[in-house]
């Protein structure tokens, strides 16, 4: 997919951090490492879990963004954000995550001046969150197949539950957010999208 050394660098960074950022905010953030018992092989564990159900989804978010950006002759690379992960890292800390590692910097290849449709910036945008709508319907199969308890349990829970979270948050239809560009481009196509997300979303929180 003609990946840049920087890119591939970029991705692996955003990706550790994220993971070891869920992995902290899933042990219950400072307080709970500071006082748990074999707190490394606690936290290594978490951070399996997240490295598979929250990093994988968010590579393959932008991977889809950049994708279907490339298909359209676009330029398109992932950049990620320092800042971000820096805050993503230091509010785990405190129990919850804000994460903003970067994003897939896209611009016609033709020049600055050249506009992309709303149809294509809608279909870029919409990749994303099919991706993580995806990803979490592979995790809930998987848990409805082997919901016995365990490492892979928590795995497929997490996973689900995350990259639902992300979908739906990432289709708000406002400000920088994919949803925008997609509800620009076919509200319907919008208003479907949020509702399969949601739909999963519904179904992750009931499951038991």
């Amino acid at each position: 997919m003609d990946f840049t050394e920087k890119e591939l660098k970029d991705l692996a960074i955003s990706a550790f951090v994220l993971a070891l950022a869920f992995a902290i905010m899933l042990e219950g953030g400072f307080y709970s490492l500071v006082s748990e018992e074999d707190t490394l092989a606690v936290l290594g564990e978490r951070f399996v879990m997240s490295l598979i159900g929250v990093s994988m989804g968010f590579i393959l978010h932008e991977l889809g963004h950049r994708f279907l950006a490339r298909r359209f002759d676009c330029f398109a690379e992932y950049e990620m954000w320092p800042a971000g992960l820096l805050l993503a890292l230091a509010f785990s800390f405190f129990g919850f995550v804000l994460a903003a590692p970067g994003a897939v910097m896209i611009r016609p290849k033709l020049g600055s001046y050249m506009q992309l449709s709303r149809r294509k910036l809608g279909i870029i945008s919409i990749a994303g969150p099919v991706m993580n709508m995806s990803l979490a319907i592979v995790f809930l199969i998987i848990y409805s197949l082997y919901a016995n308890g365990g490492f892979w349990e928590d795995v497929c829970y997490i996973g689900a539950l995350v990259n639902t979270w992300l979908a739906g948050f990432n289709l708000l239809p406002f400000g920088p957010f994919d949803g925008k560009k997609i509800f620009d481009w076919d509200r319907r196509v919008w208003a479907i999208a949020l509702a399969v997300a949601l739909t999963l979303l519904l179904s992750v929180l009931t499951m038991s």
